[in-house]
């Protein structure tokens, strides 16, 4: 009889699985075709600690209603992370709605981080995010974005221009093998992305696993270290020019590649002894390890007023890249084993070129110009630029039909000429045109080159006019 069985996917998640038992015991899988490796969606109606993990010091984080509400605090270095409990691969999407209020002591940040495989603990080599604390902008209608890949420091933007998040906003979080895209849009409209922003350099790693994690850190901006060595007494020692922090400060320290305090992982918030105004040393700390150059960031901890960061919901589509087996008739130019394929349409929306067992599809391109908006004096001619279809004669093409479109104030006559050599002109065909009556003509696509034109016979020149032209697969 059929039964569900507890399988666990390739990103280390638990699925339930259709199968046939047999006489014997065993199980059958049925084989399922997907487009999602994984869905996660919390919509914040039940206790934060069913599908994240919560770390911690002097920053809270409450549901109610439907509505996460993340709270900095006063204390400097206070600070809140959730980190998911599922995981994902690349690529996928983290979608979030965010409302904010800022202090310039403060981060408020999404985030993907890639983690270990076995322990599912953030390994900080990896990751792609968005900041809307007052430490990236105190403006509500701006972030910053940035990428991380191999343990090296983050590479953050200069403060973009997004939907205010001063209300609810919607941000994205988009990666891919090849580039990695950040988006903001007003909440529940019908309107599109209002802006996007995209990176190609230091992506996160395609083949790494990944949680999501939103944190509020009360912290000032973001510094870069240059070098780490072992200094007083084995303390780990930071090169951070023009740091500008005090002996007895508090700083955050993460991204520290390469560099171990004893056995453990350097993140989080260290004491300083300032050594000069370029160099600090973290108390109780021993350095182990050798520095990775590039890596590392530092935040000073400061006291920001209270500030909030809520969200109606966040939700990750992860996808899954569609596979099939082909058994054998790999490299054949004749038919074989291979996967059945179902051109659909018409020559005029989906063209399908057969030659010698080959198969090219050709897009159905639609493609207009404005030829003129600029006033025709009376009696005049305006003849639009000669448009190519870029093909010769008994050559394949994509369009159907040009088209010639008028509207004047003044009346007149509208054609369209047509030529084999975009020297000898033919008129092809004409229409008179009334005062005010916008006029379209066509004529089917049947030589190379063709031209459109207004011919005046107003009175006056003319105060509205548009003369546009162009080629349709239909």
């Amino acid at each position: 009889m059929a039964d569900n069985l507890l399988m666990r996917q390739a990103n280390g998640t638990l699925t339930k699985t259709r199968s046939t038992e047999l006489a014997s015991g065993a199980h059958i899988p049925h084989q399922i075709v997907r487009s999602l490796a994984n869905k996660f969606v919390d919509a914040f109606a039940g206790p934060l600690s069913e599908q994240w993990d919560i770390t911690s010091s002097g920053s809270t984080a409450a549901v109610s209603g439907g509505l996460l509400t993340i709270s900095s605090g006063v204390v400097a270095g206070s600070y809140i992370e959730l980190l998911s409990k599922d995981t994902f691969t690349l690529p996928f999407r983290v979608m979030a709605g965010v409302a904010n209020t800022r202090h310039a002591a403060n981060h408020q940040i999404i985030e993907l981080v890639s983690v270990d495989p076995e322990t599912g603990i953030p390994d900080g080599k990896n990751s792609a995010s968005i900041d809307i604390g007052g430490a990236a902008s105190m403006t509500a209608t701006q972030m910053k974005y940035a990428v991380q890949n191999g343990g090296l420091t983050p590479l953050e933007s200069a403060a973009v221009t997004i939907t205010t998040t001063a209300t609810s906003a919607v941000l994205e979080i988009e990666p891919f093998e090849d580039e990695a895209w950040f988006h903001s849009r007003i909440i529940d409209s019908t309107a599109g992305r209002a802006a996007s922003f995209v990176r190609h350099q230091s992506l996160p790693d395609p083949n790494a696993l990944y949680k999501i994690r939103i944190r509020s850190m009360n912290h000032a901006l973001w510094k870069n270290p240059t070098n780490a060595i072992s200094g007083t007494g084995g303390a780990i020692r930071l090169t951070v020019t023009a740091h500008a922090y005090t002996t007895g400060a508090v700083v955050w320290v993460e991204a520290l590649n390469g560099v171990l305090n004893g056995t453990a992982e350097v993140r989080g918030n260290y004491t300083i002894t300032v050594i000069d105004a370029n160099t600090i040393e973290l108390d109780g700390t021993t350095f182990a390890g050798a520095y990775t150059t590039g890596s590392g960031r530092t935040a000073l901890a400061s006291v920001p007023t209270a500030v909030t960061m809520t969200m109606p919901f966040i939700n990750v589509q992860d996808y899954e890249e569609l596979k099939a087996e082909i058994t054998g008739g790999r490299g054949q130019t004749a038919a074989g084993q291979g996967l059945g394929v179902t051109v659909i349409g018409t020559l005029a929306t989906h063209p399908v070129t057969v030659t010698s067992g080959a198969i090219t599809a050709t897009s159905a391109d639609n493609i207009f110009w404005n030829e003129s908006v600029a006033s025709l004096a009376a009696g005049a001619t305006l003849t639009g630029t000669a448009r190519d279809t870029a093909v010769a004669v008994a050559t394949a093409h994509r369009y159907a039909k040009f088209n010639a479109m008028v509207l004047s104030n003044e009346p007149g006559t509208l054609g369209i000429d047509v030529s084999l050599d975009n020297v000898t002109w033919r008129r092809l065909k004409s229409v008179v045109v009334a005062a005010n009556v916008a006029e379209i003509l066509s004529v089917p696509v049947m030589a190379r080159y063709h031209r459109s034109l207004f011919t005046s016979s107003g009175a006056a020149a003319t105060t509205t006019f548009m003369l546009n032209s162009s080629y349709t697969a239909s």
